[in-house]
């Protein structure tokens, strides 16, 4: 059975950062049912199945016959669907075994006098019953042993299989099957003992279950053995009986639709749909949790600067909640230029994401202290070394220092990404490398200069947006010339939120998928560009 988690929160992000919309929104967990309202409904369905004896005997038969069907093909169909979020295969054996009864019991259905669909007689039908019972009751005795464990489904199911088709030859083929009503002498001693059996397997049936019960949900262990004492109030109803539309047949059937709803409600909804929508309840909430970790990585201090605006653009990747470990910090310098680095750890997880965010720090330490270009590449070369958990870690980077009053911006490149200038066309910045932080530690010359034009914007990014794929299943990367051409239609426009989501969007619908990785972009433009 599988057990659940509650769910917590979700932060908001922090000021000055723009963000992608979260991925869906759950309940802390799936709410809980008021026990006595659970108890009323079951008792409720017991009681209209038991007034369509009203309409004809035949049609509360049916009625009753196909409830369990519905149950038992309901468990085996959920629990072969849920199997790998189980933890062990308590619940798919159970659904294999009422799956099986449940053949038996539409076959025992369609042949009922009255109903007549395959022989017309009244002792195929009874067999029928018998067979579906042993066999749950087996199942029932056989179940408490799989606690904890797991099995070779499908030999298990290939065996009730056989044991079913076996059955029904001996009762329609063979003739072979003891016989357990006749019209001259009613119910046969052996149909009444095999009755008797039955519930003497369905009481071993609780014993065990009783024996094993810390290993079952809390609330599943009681409504099973409901069940089980349901079946076993039916068992004895249907030793009693003198005919097969007889009133003792009746309250037979009647426990019969209660055991099928106490199993419902113990096997299935407490078993396998609760604690799988707490499960997933619990996976949007770790998402949450991993998205407001993220940001709490990246700077929170908006940059309010004279003449251009900074725009942080951030979305997680769908990497079932692995950290990723872009960074990414704009400050704004004594003299009026801007500091801006954009970067991004080798690798993926919180050794990555604590990396990064060591980086950043760092270099606004470095910038605040007024180092020199070479200065700070060389300290967060030590920090790189110094902080990483792995020997083969490393850290692209790309250091920018723009001034724009003068127009112009510097730049060191570590192996990162170079940025996008947007003027009149867009185009990389093709600054020439230097080795990535943590690798080679060469000389560092200084920045390259490069003149702004009018109405410029500068368009900083990590890897994530160009690593995608341009098709499903195929292995060309989008890269940065599609990337280009994606930001030339836009040129003209403002670029705000709205325009980098649509940039995001042509890059993952080319895909056909989520992205695999973070997406970090920061954008520089002159308010003008920005609409003030």
């Amino acid at each position: 059975m599988s057990r659940a988690a509650t769910a917590g929160d979700q932060g908001a992000a922090p000021a000055g950062e723009l963000a992608a919309p979260a991925i869906g929104r759950s309940q802390a967990s799936p709410p809980r049912v008021n026990t006595t309202l659970r108890l009323v409904g079951a008792a409720l369905i017991v009681l209209l199945t038991a007034l369509t004896s009203l309409v004809s005997y035949l049609f509360f038969h049916t009625v009753a016959e196909v409830v369990f069907a519905v149950v038992g093909f309901g468990a085996l169909i959920l629990s072969l669907t849920l199997r790998e979020f189980l933890d062990d295969d308590f619940a798919v054996f159970m659904g294999v075994g009422l799956g099986a009864a449940a053949l038996l019991h539409l076959v025992h259905m369609v042949d009922f006098p009255g109903m007549d669909m395959i022989v017309g007689s009244a002792d195929h039908p009874t067999q029928v019953w018998l067979t579906a019972r042993l066999l749950l009751a087996v199942t029932f005795v056989l179940a408490p042993a799989v606690l904890g464990r797991r099995l070779p489904i499908g030999a298990i199911a290939l065996l009730y299989g056989v044991a079913t088709a076996l059955a029904l030859a001996s009762i329609y083929w063979w003739g072979v099957f003891p016989s357990a009503y006749t019209l001259a002498g009613g119910l046969t001693p052996f149909k009444v003992a095999t009755e008797y059996v039955i519930s003497a397997l369905f009481v071993a049936a609780i014993l065990l279950l009783w024996r094993r019960r810390a290993l079952l949900p809390a609330a599943a262990f009681p409504l099973l053995v409901g069940a089980l004492g349901a079946s076993i109030a039916a068992e004895l109803w249907f030793t009693v009986y003198s005919g097969p539309h007889t009133w003792p047949n009746m309250i037979g059937h009647v426990f019969l639709v209660l055991s099928a709803v106490l199993v419902y409600l113990g096997l299935i909804e407490d078993g396998l749909a609760r604690p799988h929508g707490a499960a997933i309840a619990h996976l949007h909430a770790a998402r949450r949790l991993h998205e407001r970790l993220a940001r709490s990585l990246a700077p929170t201090l908006p940059v309010r600067h004279h003449a251009v605006d900074v725009l942080r653009y951030y979305r997680p990747g769908d990497r079932r909640l692995e950290l990723g470990g872009d960074f990414a910090d704009v400050l704004e310098q004594r003299d009026g230029r801007l500091a801006v680095i954009c970067g991004d750890v080798s690798g993926n997880g919180p050794d990555a994401a604590a990396l990064g965010a060591m980086l950043r720090v760092g270099w606004s330490a470095l910038v605040l202290s007024g180092a020199s270009p070479s200065r700070i590449v060389r300290g967060l070369r030590a920090i790189v070394t110094r902080e990483r958990q792995d020997p083969d870690t490393f850290a692209t980077a790309c250091l920018a220092w723009i001034d724009p009053e003068a127009g112009e911006v510097a730049l060191l490149n570590a192996g990162h990404p170079p940025p996008l200038i947007i003027g009149g066309r867009v185009a990389p910045l093709a600054q020439e490398p230097i080795p990535p932080l943590g690798t080679l530690d060469v000389p560092v010359g200084e920045p390259g200069r490069f003149d702004l034009p009018a109405d410029w914007s500068l368009v900083f990014y990590t890897d994530g947006l160009i690593e995608g794929r341009v098709a499903a299943g195929s292995s060309e990367r989008f890269g940065e010339q599609r990337l280009i051409q994606t930001f030339a239609d836009l040129i003209g426009a403002p670029l705000d939120r709205e325009a980098l989501e649509r940039v995001t969007a042509a890059v993952e619908r080319a895909a056909a998928a989520p992205f695999a990785d973070d997406i970090t972009l920061v954008v520089v433009s002159p308010r003008a560009r920005r609409g003030g």
